[in-house]
C-alpha cells in the first residue's frame, strides 16, 4: 500500500498570512452582513475583535459606486480606522476581507457604466481615460490617491487605466516584503499613454509591501458564501482523486486567447503561453490535468471527475469563427461539474465577476456566483470588460495554491497582470490546502490498513459525531472523504451508514 503525504508548502518554507494580519470589512446595515461575518470569524476564531470594522452605512447598499462614494464610503472610513490607533495599523494589515454584501463595482468618472459595453470600453482605455474597475483592486491601494488630478483627459491620473502588478508572478509569501512605505505616495511610469508602471527608487517604489491582499466572502445568497468558508476550512485536497481542466478552443492557428499581450515587446502584463504552461507544470508534479487545445468543448457530460481547478474560455470557446464549439445552454455550462472542496474558478470571460449585489448577468456569459452555486470555493473574475491580456494566469493560481503551499490570497494576487483594474477575489484570503495523495481503497477502509473490519467503526463513529480533527491528526496521509464518503457529498455522516456497514461486512 502506497499513500504519500504532500504537503502544501510542497517541500518549500513557506510564510504564513496569521488572522492578526487580516482586516474584515462589513456593513451592518446590509442584511445578512452581521451573520456571514458572524461565519466567518467562527471559522478563525484567532482574528482580533479589534481586526473588525463595521462601515455602518446604508448608503452603499447596492453594486456600484462612484469614485466619490466609493472614497468618502469605503476607502476613507477603512483608513481613518487603520490611522485610529484602536486597532491594528496600515502596516500590519496584510489582507482586507470584504464580508457580502459590499458594493463591487467602481464606475467611470465621466463615463458611468460603460465597462459593460465591450466597444466603448475599448474607445476609453485607448484614449487612456478608462477610470471604471473594481471596488477590491482600487482597495488593494488603499493608500495612494489614485484619482487626483483626474479631469478626463488621457492619463491625467493615476486611475486610469491599470497599475502593473509588482506581486504578479512571485511565488515568494506577501509578508516577505517590507511594508514601512506603505502610506508613502508612489512613482509610476506613463508607458505608451496607455498603461502605469511603477518607477520610483527607494520608499516611492510600489512593492508587494505596498498593497492589500483584498478578497470578498460573496454570492448569490447567504447561504451561497457560508458554503465558501466551510469549504476553505481545514481544506484537504486528495491528488488522487480529481482532475484540472484547461481548455482551450483549436490552438492551431495561434490565435489563443491565454497568451495576448498589451505591448509587442517587454510587456510586463504577458507572463506566457498560460495554458499550455500551467499543464506542463501541474503534470509534472503529479496532477490529473485535462487540457484540451481542439474545437471541442468540455462539457460536463464529458467529464465526470471530481474537477479542483476549472480553466475554460468559457462562452468565448466559440468566439473565433471554426476554432470552437459554442458551450451547451447560455451561461449555464457549468451545471453538472462535479466539484469537491477548495475548488477553483477561472474563465476568459469578460464578465464573469458581474452577477454579483443584485446585478445580472451580461453578454450571456457564465458567472463566478454561479460556480460558487454548483459546489466552487475559490473564483477570480471581471466585474467591467478587461480585455484579455490583463485576465488571471492560471500557472501562478492553479500552481502557487496547489503546488507552492501559497495561501489562496497570495496565490489569486500573484495571477493578477494589473491593480487598479477590474478583478476580484472571491474566497478565504487566509485558506491553504493540505495536499494529499490517497487513492482511498479499499472503500471504508479508515485506518489505512488495507482491510475494512470493525476496527474502522470507531474512526467512523468519530468522523460522524466529532468531524475530521482527531482522524487528520491520527492519520494524517489518509483522506477520510475518499475512504468513508459512500454518497457523493464530500462529508462522512449518518447517510454514509449503511453502505459502511455493509463494506465492513463483507459485502
Amino acid at each position: 500500500m502506497a499513500i504519500a503525504l504532500v504537503l502544501s508548502a510542497a517541500g518549500t518554507a513557506r510564510s504564513e498570512i496569521l488572522p492578526e494580519q487580516v482586516l474584515v470589512v462589513f456593513n451592518s446595515q446590509a442584511g445578512d452582513a452581521s451573520a456571514l461575518k458572524d461565519s466567518y470569524l467562527a471559522a478563525h476564531p484567532d482574528i482580533p475583535p479589534e481586526n473588525v470594522f463595521d462601515l455602518n452605512r446604508n448608503t452603499i447598499l447596492t453594486s456600484n459606486l462612484s469614485h466619490a462614494a466609493y472614497k468618502s464610503q469605503i476607502r476613507d472610513p477603512i483608513r481613518d480606522y487603520l490611522l485610529s490607533g484602536t486597532g491594528p495599523g496600515p502596516s500590519d494589515i496584510l489582507a482586507i476581507v470584504l464580508i457580502r454584501p459590499i458594493p463591487h463595482r467602481l464606475q467611470d468618472t465621466d463615463n458611468g457604466p460603460v465597462g459593460d459595453n465591450p466597444n466603448n470600453a475599448n474607445t476609453e482605455f485607448s484614449a487612456g481615460d478608462a477610470t471604471f474597475g473594481s471596488i477590491d483592486a482600487e482597495l488593494t491601494l488603499l493608500w495612494q490617491e489614485l484619482d487626483a488630478g483626474e479631469a478626463g483627459g488621457q492619463m491625467d491620473s493615476f486611475a486610469d487605466n491599470m497599475i502593473d502588478n509588482p506581486y504578479h508572478t512571485s511565488m515568494s509569501g506577501v509578508d516577505t516584503f517590507d511594508r514601512t512605505n506603505i502610506m508613502t505616495a508612489k512613482s509610476f511610469l506613463n508607458r505608451s499613454n496607455i498603461a502605469w508602471i511603477p518607477n520610483g527608487a527607494g520608499a516611492t517604489l510600489l512593492t508587494p509591501g505596498d498593497m492589500y491582499l483584498v478578497c470578498r466572502i460573496d454570492g448569490t445568497t447567504l447561504a451561497d458564501a457560508e458554503a465558501t468558508i466551510e469549504r476553505a476550512r481545514a481544506l484537504r485536497v486528495n491528488k488522487a482523486l480529481v482532475r484540472i481542466i484547461l481548455d482551450e478552443f483549436n490552438v492551431s492557428t495561434n490565435q489563443d486567447l491565454d497568451d495576448d499581450r498589451l505591448f509587442t515587446t517587454n510587456d510586463p502584463f504577458r507572463a506566457g503561453d498560460d495554458y499550455e504552461e500551467t499543464a506542463a507544470i501541474l503534470s509534472a508534479d503529479g496532477w490529473d490535468v485535462r487540457y484540451d487545445g481542439t474545437f471541442d468543448f468540455i462539457s460536463s457530460a464529458e467529464e465526470t471527475m471530481p474537477i479542483i481547478a476549472y480553466a475554460s474560455y468559457g462562452e468565448n470557446h466559440d468566439a473565433v469563427a471554426g476554432l470552437g464549439e459554442d458551450p451547451p445552454g447560455t451561461a449555464t455550462y457549468i451545471d453538472g461539474f462535479n466539484f469537491p472542496p477548495g475548488a477553483i474558478f477561472n474563465t476568459i470571460e469578460s464578465y464573469n465577476g458581474r452577477a454579483l449585489n443584485g446585478l445580472g448577468t451580461a453578454a450571456g456569459l457564465e458567472q463566478l456566483a454561479d460556480f460558487i452555486t454548483a459546489g466552487g470555493t475559490f473564483a477570480v473574475g471581471n466585474v467591467w470588460e478587461p480585455f484579455s491580456f490583463s485576465i488571471p494566469d492560471n500557472e501562478f493560481l492553479f500552481v502557487n495554491f496547489l503546488v507552492h503551499g501559497m495561501t489562496w490570497g497570495e496565490a489569486a494576487y500573484a495571477s493578477l497582470p494589473c491593480l487598479s483594474w477590474q478583478q476580484i477575489v472571491v474566497g478565504d484570503p487566509l485558506a491553504k490546502a493540505v495536499i494529499l495523495n490517497d487513492p482511498g481503497l479499499p472503500k471504508g477502509d479508515l485506518n489505512g490498513d488495507g482491510n475494512v473490519n470493525g476496527l474502522d467503526i470507531a474512526s467512523y463513529v468519530d468522523l460522524v459525531l466529532n468531524g475530521p480533527a482527531a482522524y487528520y491528526a491520527a492519520f494524517p496521509a489518509l483522506d477520510p472523504v475518499a475512504r468513508g464518503d459512500f454518497t457523493g457529498d464530500y462529508l462522512v455522516s449518518l447517510d454514509d451508514l449503511a453502505d459502511f456497514l455493509t463494506a465492513v461486512m463483507g459485502g
